[in-house]
This record gives C-alpha cells, sequence and structure tokens, in this order.
C-alpha cells in the first residue's frame, strides 16, 4: 500500500516569497497590482501640494482711426500653496497612509486565498488517490460476496433478491472508482490553472494549530476591515476640517514688453513679483451636514461591520475545531477496528489453514482492514484541510 508524503517545514510560511510557485502571468499580476497601490498611495500623500503654474502670451493691437499698434510679449509664473488648513494636511497625508495600509492588506488576504486554494487542492489530489487505491479493495470485497451469493444461488440455498443486490452493490462500487478517477483529473486541472508544477513538485506544509486569539486578532479578514475603519474614521476627521479656516500662501512672478509698431521703438522690459497670504474661512455650505453624517456613517458601519466579523470569526473556529475533534474520534473508532480486524485475521487464518473455512473469509478481513487504514490516513488529510481554514487566514 502506498502513503502518502507530507513534507514539515521548520519554519512559519512566508506568503509573499511563495508567490513563486504560481504561473508567471499570475505572479505578474500580483506584483503589478501591488505597484499600483504603490503608485497610487505616492500620488495621493502629495495631492494638497498645489501645481506650479506658468503662463505666456503674444498679442498685436492694431488701430485704424489712431494708426498705432503694439506688439505685446508677457509671461507669468506663480503657485498658491494651501499651508494650514486646521488639520486637514496631515489629515491628508494619514488618510493616505490608511488607504495604503488598507489596500496592501487587502492584497496579501488575496494572496492568501490564491495559496489556500493551491494548496487544498493539492491535499484534495492526495485524498482522492488514497481514496482510489481504497476503492479497488472495496471493490475486490464485493466481486468476493458476489461470487460467494452466486455460489449459494447456484446450490439452492440462496435467494435471487440477494444475488441482485449484490451484482448492483459491486456495479455501484465500480461506478465511484470511475467518479473518483474524474475526481482526481478535475483536481489536477484545477491545479493547472495556478502553477505550471505538478502537485508531486509541491511540498505540502505542515500547518500549525492557530489558537483563538490568534485566529481572531491576527486574521487578514479582519484586519482588512479594521483598517479600513481607521481609513474611514480618518476620512471623517478630514471631512471636518473643509469647513474650518484656512491659510494659502501665494507667490507670482511676471515679466511684460510692448513694441510700438508704428513708431519703431522698443520699451524696457517689464517684471514683478508679488507673495500674499490668504485666510479664508467657511461661513455656510447648505450640505454641510449630510456631508459630515454621511462620512461619519460610513465610519461607523465599517466599524460595527469589523465588530460584527470579529464575534462571527470566534464561531467559526470553534466550528473547525470542533470538526477537527470529530475526525480525532473518529480516528480512534476506526484505530479499534483495526486491533479487532487483526485478531480476526489471525484466528481466521489458523482455521483457513486447517480447512476449516474458506480462503474468501480471510481476503475480505484483510480487505476490510485495508479499508480502515486507508480511512485513518484520509482522515488525517481531513484534519489538515481543517487547519489550512486556520492557518491561511493569519497573517504571517
Amino acid at each position: 500500500m502506498r502513503s502518502i508524503i507530507i513534507c514539515f517545514l521548520i519554519s512559519n510560511f512566508v506568503f509573499a516569497s511563495n508567490l513563486e510557485i504560481l504561473q508567471n502571468d499570475k505572479k505578474e499580476l500580483r506584483n503589478l497590482e501591488k505597484k499600483s497601490i504603490e503608485a497610487s498611495y505616492e500620488a495621493l500623500k502629495n495631492d494638497w501640494i498645489s501645481p506650479i503654474t506658468i503662463n505666456s502670451g503674444l498679442s498685436r493691437d492694431h488701430s485704424f482711426s489712431s494708426k498705432s499698434g503694439s506688439f505685446d510679449k508677457s509671461a507669468s509664473i506663480g503657485f498658491t500653496q494651501s499651508i494650514y488648513e486646521s488639520g486637514g494636511i496631515e489629515l491628508s497625508i494619514q488618510y493616505a497612509k490608511d488607504k495604503y495600509d488598507s489596500e496592501m492588506l487587502a492584497w496579501e488576504s488575496d494572496n492568501y486565498t490564491i495559496l489556500q486554494t493551491v494548496y487544498e487542492t493539492l491535499l484534495e489530489i492526495s485524498k482522492i488517490k488514497l481514496q482510489i487505491e481504497q476503492s479497488s479493495y472495496s471493490l475486490q470485497n464485493k466481486e468476493i460476496e458476489l461470487i460467494l451469493k452466486k455460489i449459494q444461488y447456484e446450490a439452492g440455498s440462496g435467494d435471487i433478491t440477494d444475488l441482485n443486490n449484490a451484482m448492483i452493490a459491486k456495479n455501484s462500487q465500480y461506478k465511484e472508482n470511475i467518479s473518483l478517477e474524474n475526481s482526481l483529473k478535475d483536481k489536477i486541472f484545477e491545479l493547472s490553472k495556478y502553477t505550471d508544477l505538478k502537485y508531486d513538485e509541491i511540498e505540502i506544509i505542515d500547518f500549525n494549530n492557530v489558537s483563538k486569539e490568534d485566529y481572531v486578532s491576527k486574521n487578514i479578514e479582519y484586519l482588512v476591515e479594521d483598517a479600513r475603519v481607521e481609513m474611514l474614521n480618518t476620512n471623517y476627521k478630514k471631512t471636518k476640517t473643509n469647513y474650518l479656516p484656512k491659510v494659502s500662501l501665494g507667490l507670482n512672478g511676471s515679466y511684460s514688453n510692448i513694441d510700438d509698431l508704428i513708431k519703431n521703438t522698443k520699451n524696457e522690459d517689464e517684471t514683478s513679483g508679488s507673495a500674499s497670504l490668504t485666510l479664508s474661512v467657511p461661513l455656510y455650505d447648505y450640505n454641510k451636514t449630510s456631508k459630515l453624517e454621511d462620512a461619519k456613517l460610513e465610519y461607523l458601519k465599517q466599524k460595527s461591520s469589523a465588530n460584527d466579523l470579529k464575534n462571527e470569526l470566534a464561531y467559526e473556529y470553534e466550528q473547525i475545531i470542533n470538526q477537527i475533534d470529530t475526525y480525532k474520534k473518529q480516528n480512534k473508532i476506526i484505530e479499534d477496528n483495526i486491533k479487532l480486524y487483526d485478531d480476526l485475521i489471525t484466528a481466521n487464518r489458523v482455521s483457513n489453514d486447517a480447512g476449516m473455512t474458506s480462503a474468501y473469509d480471510l481476503e475480505v478481513l484483510e480487505n476490510t482492514k485495508k479499508v480502515n487504514e486507508y480511512d485513518l490516513q484520509i482522515n488525517e488529510i481531513n484534519i489538515k484541510l481543517q487547519f489550512s481554514k486556520l492557518y491561511f487566514k493569519i497573517k504571517g
């Protein structure tokens, strides 16, 4: 009997670097999405800085009545920059940082989801391969059962209904074998959508146990929601500064020259500069109350949603742990059954050697023991699948 080989990793799994197992196009897409978030942050954090504006012009004037004309040249450069917004500038920069943190966490969460799909698919492949091997022993027992029912029927000691049921059971088992083979092909195909590596070329992670406290407080989905709370709270504070006093600094420099085209004379260049400080105080905005209320409600809704998710995660953790305990209890029963089959096989082998029992009996017992041994291995994979639901939700 072939057993599944599970490779154990000593250190914690580093998600970002393990994107290397993905196909090149998927890796490139993930990297481009990260760069897009970073570029958006760089633009947003400096969005409060005003641009410097340059203006220039040329014009020619001609008067038919006074027979005069001129050629005007002018240029100016300047900017008006807000230097105080009652905390609005600092909050604009903080909002950009909060938005970046939220989007980066969401990016990491997407990575975790992709990698969880890959590794759970690997486990499913290993599980189905075991089920296929297990199913072959079940089919052998169904074939033996059919042979025995046929012998009994031909000897006149069996019922046609029992023989028919044995035939149906064998065919059902055979169909199940075919179904498992198709499921294996489907899972291998599913894996190929994410990676060019074969299923036996990727190490299966040893999913460490996760405490309830960590699952709730370090859960990547919760961290994403909590980061959005901070972002919307900053946005609400920033919105309030829109209705508070602001101070702006203005700087401007200009150049001009006018040539008299009739007298053919040139004027000297004229240059000038100016600087100003402007205080602006919003007096009335019809939409002020609704805008502030909308920003505040968005923040409060997100905060409530994050708290609600935290409660759901605690319940989800208990469900997963309960399912793991169920598999472990099943394994205890299966182990007891295997010990019982060992005793029966030992006794049956003695009686079989003495010609007191049929060789079929011994084969059925041995096959059934094999089926139970596979159940143990399959349940171990089921336990790993449950642990993966916890493992891939924790920010590394």
